[in-house]
Order: C-alpha cells, then sequence, then structure tokens
C-alpha cells in the first residue's frame, strides 16, 4: 500500500494537500491514503486556539472545513498532537471528523484494506508530561498528553504494521536546524514511548512534534521524524506491504529544499491529484 506521512501541519489543511498533489505527480503514484503524526490543527472555533497555536498562525484552515463539511482528498487517519481542540473531539459521535478525516484514539488502531490483505495502523498521540503520564483519565488541556496506560493497551494491538506517535521515543536525538544555519541538539525525555515501539514491533514508526526529520532506529524499528509544513521532509512516501515476508520501502521525500509553495488549491470542482 503507497501511503504518504505527514509532520505536523498545525492548520495548514491547504499548504498540506496542495503539496501532497505536487507530490503525488513529482513520483508519479496516487496515495491510498494520508497518515497524519498530530497538530494537524483541528480547531473548529479560532476563538479556542492555544497560545502556542496563536504563534502558528491560528486556527487556520480547520474553521472553514467544518463550516463546510468538507473532507480531505485523499482519506486521511491522524492521531492528537498537544494542539488541538481535544474536547471538540471527544465530543463527536464518530471518528470520523470530516468525511474522509477520521481520528485514531490513543491506544486504538485501525485496519487500512489494501486489497491482498490489511495495513494495521496505531496511535499514540499527545506529548509527554510527568505530572499526567499515571493518572488514568486526563482532562481539560491535560489531555495534550499520553498515559501508561495509553501504553498498555496499545501492546494488546498487534501485530502493528505503522505505529503513529506525535513525540520521539525515548532516548532518541533531535536535531533542529534553524534559518540562522545554527543546529540545536537534544535527547528526547518522553517516558515510555520506546516501550511502546518495543511492545508493538512495526514494521516502522513515524514522530513529529519535534519540527526536524529524524531518522533513528529503537529496539530494532525504524523510526522516522518528520519535519512541519512546509519544510523539507514533512511528507514522506512509502510502500508498506501486507505480507510479513515483505519489507516497506521509502520512496521519496518532499518538499526538496529549493521547491517553492504555489497556492494551486483548493479550486472549486477542481481534484488537484487527478
Amino acid at each position: 500500500m503507497i501511503l504518504c506521512v505527514s509532520g505536523d501541519t498545525h492548520g495548514a489543511l491547504d499548504r498540506l494537500y496542495a503539496d501532497v498533489a505536487e507530490f503525488e505527480r513529482s513520483l508519479k503514484v496516487r496515495f491510498e491514503a494520508l497518515l497524519h503524526v498530530g497538530d494537524f490543527g483541528v480547531w473548529p472555533d479560532p476563538e479556542k486556539v492555544d497560545r502556542a497555536t496563536r504563534d502558528h498562525e491560528g486556527a487556520g484552515d480547520f474553521p472553514r472545513w467544518v463550516a463546510e463539511a468538507q473532507g480531505p482528498p485523499r482519506p486521511t487517519w491522524f492521531i492528537k498532537g498537544n494542539h488541538e481542540d481535544f474536547d471538540w473531539i471527544d465530543s463527536r459521535k464518530s471518528t470520523e471528523l470530516l468525511p474522509g478525516f477520521h481520528f485514531v484514539p490513543n491506544g486504538r488502531s485501525v485496519d487500512l484494506p489494501d486489497g491482498k490483505g490489511a495495513i494495521r495502523v496505531a496511535g499514540l498521540g499527545g506529548c509527554y508530561g510527568p505530572s499526567d503520564y499515571e493518572r488514568r483519565k486526563l482532562q481539560g488541556y491535560s489531555k495534550r498528553h499520553y498515559t501508561r496506560w495509553e501504553i498498555e493497551e496499545l501492546a494488546g494491538r498487534r501485530p502493528i504494521d505503522i505505529l503513529l506517535l506525535h513525540d520521539a521515543p525515548l532516548g532518541v536525538t533531535i536535531v533542529q536546524k534553524r534559518a540562522s544555519g545554527q543546529e540545536r541538539r537534544y535527547v528526547s525525555n518522553a517516558e515510555g514511548l520506546d516501550r511502546a515501539v518495543a511492545s508493538t514491533r512495526p514494521q516502522i514508526c513515524f514522530f513529529g512534534h519535534h519540527h526536524a526529520r529524524v531518522t533513528a532506529e529503537v529496539a530494532g524499528v525504524p523510526c522516522l521524524g518528520l519535519n512541519i509544513v512546509g519544510r523539507p521532509g514533512y511528507l514522506v512516501a512509502v510502500d508498506v506491504p501486507s505480507s510479513s515476508r515483505e519489507t516497506w520501502m521509502l520512496l521519496g521525500e518532499w518538499p526538496a529544499a529549493d521547491v517553492p509553495y504555489r497556492p494551486v488549491w483548493p479550486k472549486q470542482n477542481e481534484d488537484p491529484m487527478g
């Protein structure tokens, strides 16, 4: 199954799917689904955005999507980041928040049929919060975190092909490249996420949150950290087989450093992906 996986977008949804369109054209493929590692930008009410989201240009495109009941041009599954309207997500009667736009709750999984079998995608969103890690139920803004109980629930979802995390597994080194050319280097302190990877043993794990393109290995599992929207390596294309006798392949990354943003979509009654 050929999939696109996206890093943090913080409400820049039109930009995201315009880039997905260009990415498809460059690879000459059609993605069967888009997976997202959180901080998608689920803020239906612009007045409720948190401070960090205001720094990322506010609620972005999601309020219009909700008002127009607009779904994405490719089926999309996402986990929560640490900047979403968690109460609104939890209040929905279905995990399909908009047509073709699906939420994967923490510790849960979904099966994506590929014609030969199915790809199992599991998720654990939110970032590490020491004061909330041992709680069984989170309230209010604490919902931006994950818990040890959710990690334990995740272990029961095996076999898993793709694991989506928002934060980076414990011990992974992050190198953020700044516009000045300087680098910031640090190690993830996200307790329990290394165990989540080790206990589920997916073919591949993706994470976001740190706004950096990262390649790491945890318990023998390849883990790819994705950049923030618009920066090189925020989209990756992978071919993940449903058969355990085959291995996944990285098909490409987007954008290249020299590719400018051209707002080619959305246009009324036009599918930019053919």
